[in-house]
């Protein structure tokens, strides 16, 4: 059979694709998300359980040949969660930070949810239930090739009509807005496309500060046109709880509008992409992040500053194909 330079890079990358995919769906890329959100309201971690984990397999599997997001039929032994969307790239990080972006709705002092028509609280809920200490997930690609199902199940279940999802008053703890805070779901966002770390850097911190502390009498949401790159968020009106975490975690959750294959964003006319593709830019090393609550009390302002900045129009901000294709390009032009 002839030798076809075309057809190596077309099973090159059909196998790294595959690689990457197993490497970022194991057990442990759902327990830790799900352990990131626990920990941040002071819930205690969840465990893998491998019987959890063949329910929710075995109703994947059934689910493979639609992929629709029909929950398994009442009478379930579990919780659940579901996620799923065009594409085979979604993983599991993906699917649980989709589920942690809803705690922008839900007000743990009311128990209730603010969330807009077609959106929910229940999948954070159950993500944080605290009596929910075993999980199994799955993931399967759609027959049709052209999208994913992901499934959670939860064991004990949790949303229980009128209850509390960690019962009690929020655990607050100074570290969960430490340098470290920011960097860990940086870096996890950063992982989950293959680019490398960010650390923190003070200098880049002190300016970020410098610039939270002028917004704190009003907190509106306005860019300070420094000469790092930037991303924001709060706002009046939102309360004082918001944590590092659920900053990066709101930026991340853009991910779902973002296609990498064109470099280009749908989002909604009141979405963006631009902090994500900021969290993920290769070239921004260095980052250094501030949180402020408002004056008054009644909301907060947070920012984190990067260095080299991203976000420059035309330029992806991983390159991973770029990189991939070159790799694979240098290999068989090096052939014998």
């Amino acid at each position: 059979m002839e030798y076809s330079p075309k057809l190596a890079v077309v099973l090159l990358l059909a196998l790294a694709s595959a690689m990457a995919a197993t490497a970022q769906n194991s057990p442990q890329d759902f327990v830790d998300p799900h352990n990131a959100a626990r920990a941040d309201v002071g819930v205690g971690p969840v465990t893998w359980d491998d019987t959890v984990a063949a329910y929710a397999q075995n109703y994947a599997e059934q689910r493979r040949g639609d992929c629709q997001l029909i929950h398994t039929p009442d009478g379930r032994p579990y919780g659940e969660n579901l996620f799923g969307g065009g594409g085979t790239q979604w993983t599991a990080a993906d699917a649980v930070n989709s589920w942690v972006s809803e705690k922008q709705y839900y007000d743990h002092g009311s128990n209730s949810c603010s969330a807009p028509e077609g959106d929910s609280c229940g999948h954070y809920t159950q993500v944080v239930w605290r009596d929910s200490t075993a999980i199994g997930c799955a993931r399967v690609v759609c027959d049709s090739g052209d999208g994913v199902f992901i499934i959670c199940s939860y064991n004990p279940p949790g949303n229980y009509v009128g209850q509390s999802p960690y019962g009690g008053c929020r655990q607050h703890r100074s570290s969960s807005n430490s340098p470290q805070d920011f960097v860990d779901p940086h870096n996890a966002a950063r992982a989950d496309v293959g680019v490398g770390p960010v650390t923190w850097d003070d200098n880049v911190a002190a300016y970020a500060q410098n610039y939270a502390e002028q917004r704190r009498g009003d907190c509106q949401l306005v860019h300070s046109g420094g000469q790092y790159g930037e991303n924001i968020y709060g706002g009046r009106g939102g309360g004082a709880d918001w944590t590092a975490a659920d900053a990066v975690q709101a930026w991340v959750s853009e991910k779902q509008y973002y296609d990498h294959g064109s470099n280009s964003c749908s989002a909604p006319a009141d979405k963006s992409c631009l902090h994500y593709t900021q969290v993920v830019w290769r070239d921004s090393t260095a980052i250094g992040c501030a949180r402020v609550v408002c004056d008054g009390g009644d909301g907060l302002f947070i920012i984190c500053s990067y260095n080299p900045p991203g976000n420059y129009e035309g330029v992806s901000p991983s390159r991973l194909c770029m990189r991939a294709c070159m790799y694979v390009a240098a290999h068989i032009l090096h052939k014998e």
